[in-house]
């Protein structure tokens, strides 16, 4: 009886599928630094703090916060690594959105203080959750990761932010007790300290819904901050600590004497 041999794989077709995420080429500012693109995206959410806690209002400074926001959307679709159709849909939204806020400061409308903070929140809501699912996926803990819940926390701040100018926009009696007319940069502030639970005292929630929509941040940045962002630092750490005994052994072996 003949012996029959396996068949070679025919050369071009690996018989592995290719990795979802390709490794970035030799000599790329991904190469060297891994952290490069959600290093971007929290560069824009920084421009996009200095722009909102600068204190100044009016229709044309709020139309720069949805820009920025919008280019934030889509920098953060495109460090997760989403297909092409939904970094189109985050073009799409994010151009959309820069429309309505620029023809609401056309037409100067009563309520455009809300218009902004509606807009803002829906040109933002999507970014932690793609983001959140890029690292999911992952499953490697490094720079690249932490950097991506840094960005989910910082946004998660400016999200309550816009909700509490929506909210005040909305209502009839001033969102604050101390104040009757509060800035882009009032919301921001108290946004933050109510995310970090620093607690000044300086400005309160004056309704029952805002002082609830206060607390909801609150516990959500601190176990935000306990729990993902402690695990997530923690085993960066324990990942790093083989290839430093390595290397520790390789640098105190002797020489090879020949």
């Amino acid at each position: 009886m003949p012996d029959f041999e396996e068949a070679a794989p025919e050369e071009g077709t690996p018989e592995e599928a290719a990795p979802e995420e390709a490794a970035p080429e030799e000599g790329t500012i991904e190469a060297q630094l891994p952290g490069f693109r959600y290093g971007v995206v929290l560069l824009l959410l920084f421009a996009t703090f200095i722009v909102e806690a600068s204190g100044f209002d009016g229709s044309w400074y709020k139309v720069v916060t949805v820009a920025l926001q919008g280019a934030t959307l889509v920098m953060a679709f495109v460090a997760s690594g989403v297909g092409r159709h939904l970094r189109r849909i985050a073009i799409v939204v994010a151009v959309l959105a820069f429309i309505g806020a620029l023809s609401a400061a056309l037409n100067d409308a009563p309520s455009t203080g809300a218009v902004f903070g509606i807009l803002s929140f829906l040109v933002v809501v999507a970014a932690p959750v793609v983001i959140a699912r890029a690292i999911a996926r992952r499953g490697v803990v490094d720079i690249h990761t932490v950097l991506g819940a840094l960005c989910i926390y910082v946004m998660l701040g400016m999200l309550f932010a816009f909700l509490f100018g929506a909210i005040g926009g909305v209502i009839s009696e001033p969102f604050f007790a101390q104040t009757t007319h509060a800035t882009s940069a009032d919301y921001l502030y108290f946004s933050f300290v109510m995310l970090t639970t620093t607690g000044y005292g300086d400005f309160t929630a004056a309704t029952g819904l805002g002082r609830a929509v206060a607390v909801f941040e609150a516990l959500s940045g601190q176990l935000y901050l306990v729990v993902i962002v402690a695990l997530l630092v923690g085993r960066m750490a324990m990942s790093a600590m083989p290839r430093l005994h390595h290397q520790q052994d390789v640098t105190s072996s002797p020489p090879d004497e020949k």
